[in-house]
C-alpha cells in the first residue's frame, strides 16, 4: 500500500517538475502517511506525519492540503515551522504560499522562537524573504528576565528587533515600561520608545515622549518633556541621561530640579543629579529657590552646587553659588562673588565685596553672614569694612560704619546694631515735631544702635563718644558721609528677572 502511494507522490512531482512558477520554487513533500490527488480539483491531501520542505525550512503538520499549480498549502494540527535550526514557529494551522514565502499561522497558542527570545500570540504573520514575524491581536514576548506585551508587533529573525505598537508593556524584575510605540532589541537589549512613555521602579519614576533604555546597564536617555522622579526628588530637561544603578542623572536645557521635602527647587540650562549623595551641579543660568511660607528667595549665579553633608547632629544640605551672585526676595535682595548656605544653621555666607538690601537699608562688608529663622530675617554678621547706609529722603542718609556689626531683625527689618571696634555713627536726629535738628556724627570703639522703620532711632555709646551736632542749615558739603560711603542702590535686583542682569 505505502509503494502505491509513494508511486502516487513520485508520479504528481513528475507531474509538476519542469512547471516551476517565476514566483518561487517549488514545495516539496517529504513525507506522508497518505497521500489522495484529486487532479480535477488540483490539490493534493496528506495525511499523517506530513512533511514540507521549501528553501532550507522544514514544515511539520499532521494532515495537509497542497496546491500544487498554486504552489501553495495548508496545513493542520501539530503543526511546526523549523527554519535552520535557528527558528522553530508551532501552531494549529497554517497557510503557506511558495512563491510568496509568506506563513500564516494561527492557534490557541502560536509559538515562535529563536535563540534570544519566544513570542506567544494567538494569529502570526511570518513573511521568509524579510524574516519579519508580525501580530495584530495581542502577542507577549520572552527575552531572558523581560516580558514584553502588546496590542501590536513585528519582529525580524535577522535583525533581532521588536517593534511593538499599542499598550506596550515591558516588565522587567526591577521596573516596568509602559509606551505607546517601542522598539527593542534582543541583541543589544537596548529599548527605544516614541510617544508618552513611562518607566517605574522602586524608588523612581520615568516619563518622556522619546528615548532609549539600555535593559542590561540600566543607562537611559530621555527626550520630549522628559521627567524623572526619585524618592522626592524631581528632575525635568528637554533631554535626560539617567544611569539607574548610581542614581547619576544628566539634564540638558530646562533644567528643573525640586525637592519636595526640602521645599527648594533649582532651574537651568544644564545639570547634573547624583542620587546616592543627593547632590546637584547645575550651570547655564542656574537659579537655587527656597519656597517660603510667604515668599520665595532666589540666589541666581554662574554655577551652582548642593550636596548633602553630615555631621554629628546629622545631615544637613549645603549649597554654594560661585561668582556673579544675585540675591531676590520680595523684603531682601543680595550681591556678591560667591555664597555658601547651610540648612543646619539657616545661615547664608556672601563672600568678595557683598551687599545687602533691606527695603531702604545698604549693609556692605567684606563678609556677610545672614541668618533665617522661620522663614524669616532672624539676625547679621559683617566682618570688615561693615558699612550701614539708611536712605532718609533724596539727599540725606543715615550712616554705620565699624570693623565688625551683628545685627538683629524682627518682622524682617533691620532693628538693632551692634558695632565693635572703630565704631561710627551719622544719622539725622528729629525732634518731637517729626523735624530735623540736625546731622549728629560721633566715634566710638564700641556702639548699639537701635533703629525703626530704617532710621537710626537711638545710639548707645559704650565707650565714650566724640560726638557732634551739626545744625542742618551748616552743614558743609562733604561732610555728610563717612568715608567708605558708596551707595548702589542702582545696582539693586528689584524683581525676580534682574538676577540675571
Amino acid at each position: 500500500m505505502k509503494s502505491l502511494l509513494w508511486f502516487s507522490l513520485l508520479c504528481f512531482s513528475l507531474s509538476v517538475f519542469g512547471q516551476e512558477e517565476k514566483e518561487g520554487k517549488r514545495i516539496n513533500i517529504k513525507n506522508a502517511d497518505k497521500g489522495i490527488y484529486q487532479k480535477y480539483l488540483g490539490k493534493n491531501r496528506l495525511l499523517g506525519n506530513v512533511v514540507f520542505e521549501h528553501e532550507g525550512s522544514l514544515m511539520y503538520c499532521d494532515s495537509a492540503w497542497f496546491y500544487s499549480k498554486e504552489n501553495r498549502l495548508e496545513a493542520f494540527q501539530n503543526v511546526k515551522i523549523n527554519q535552520g535550526d535557528t527558528i522553530f514557529l508551532w501552531g494549529d494551522y497554517l497557510e503557506y504560499s511558495g512563491n510568496t514565502r509568506q506563513a500564516l499561522v494561527t492557534g490557541d497558542t502560536v509559538k515562535l522562537q529563536d535563540k534570544k527570545m519566544v513570542l506567544y500570540t494567538d494569529r502570526l504573520d511570518y513573511n521568509r524573504k524579510t524574516n519579519i514575524a508580525y501580530y495584530t491581536t495581542g502577542g507577549t514576548i520572552l527575552s531572558d528576565e523581560n516580558i514584553l506585551i502588546s496590542r501590536k508587533g513585528n519582529y525580524s529573525t535577522s535583525t533581532k528587533l521588536f517593534n511593538f505598537k499599542d499598550s506596550v508593556v515591558l516588565t522587567n524584575p526591577d521596573y516596568v515600561i509602559e509606551s505607546d510605540t517601542l522598539i527593542y532589541s534582543s541583541a543589544s537589549r537596548n529599548a527605544f520608545f516614541h510617544g508618552p512613555t513611562t518607566i517605574t521602579s522602586d524608588s523612581s519614576y520615568i516619563y518622556c515622549e522619546n528615548g532609549v533604555y539600555n535593559t542590561i546597564t540600566d543607562i537611559a536617555r530621555f527626550e520630549r518633556n522628559a521627567r524623572l522622579y526619585d524618592d522626592n526628588k524631581y528632575l525635568t530637561g528637554d533631554s535626560l541621561y539617567y544611569e539607574k544603578a548610581t542614581e547619576f542623572g544628566e539634564a540638558f536645557g530646562n533644567v528643573f530640579i525640586h525637592d519636595t521635602l526640602e521645599d527648594y527647587f533649582i532651574t537651568g540650562g544644564y545639570g547634573r543629579y547624583l542620587g546616592d549623595s543627593d547632590s546637584a551641579f547645575v550651570t547655564l543660568e542656574p537659579v537655587y529657590s527656597i519656597v517660603q511660607s510667604n515668599d520665595t528667595l532666589h540666589i541666581h549665579g554662574d554655577t551652582l552646587f548642593s550636596t548633602i553633608a553630615t555631621d554629628s547632629l546629622g545631615d544637613f544640605r549645603q549649597l554654594k553659588v560661585f561668582h556673579r551672585v544675585r540675591i531676590f526676595k520680595t523684603d531682601i535682595q543680595g550681591w556678591c562673588d560667591s555664597l555658601s548656605y547651610s540648612t543646619r544653621d539657616s545661615t547664608f555666607k556672601m563672600y568678595y565685596d557683598p551687599i545687602l538690601w533691606n527695603d531702604s537699608t545698604q549693609i556692605t562688608g567684606d563678609t556677610i553672614f545672614m541668618s533665617i529663622n522661620n522663614d524669616e530675617m532672624d539676625s547679621l554678621k559683617v566682618f570688615g569694612n561693615a558699612f550701614i547706609i539708611s536712605i532718609v529722603d533724596s539727599i540725606k542718609h543715615d550712616q554705620i560704619k565699624g570693623r565688625k556689626m551683628f545685627g538683629k531683625f524682627y518682622d524682617n527689618d533691620l532693628r538693632r546694631v551692634y558695632v565693635d571696634g572703630n565704631g561710627q555713627t551719622l544719622y539725622y536726629p528729629k525732634d518731637d515735631k517729626g523735624e530735623f535738628i540736625g546731622m549728629n556724627k560721633s566715634i566710638s570703639s564700641n556702639i548699639i544702635v537701635l533703629l525703626a522703620d530704617n532710621t537710626v532711632k537711638k545710639i548707645k555709646f559704650l565707650k565714650k563718644p566724640e560726638a557732634k551736632l551739626h545744625p542742618i542749615e551748616k552743614i558743609v558739603p562733604g561732610e555728610d558721609i563717612l568715608e567708605g560711603f558708596t551707595p548702589r542702590f542702582d545696582i539693586r535686583p528689584q524683581c525676580k528677572q534682574d538676577i540675571f542682569k
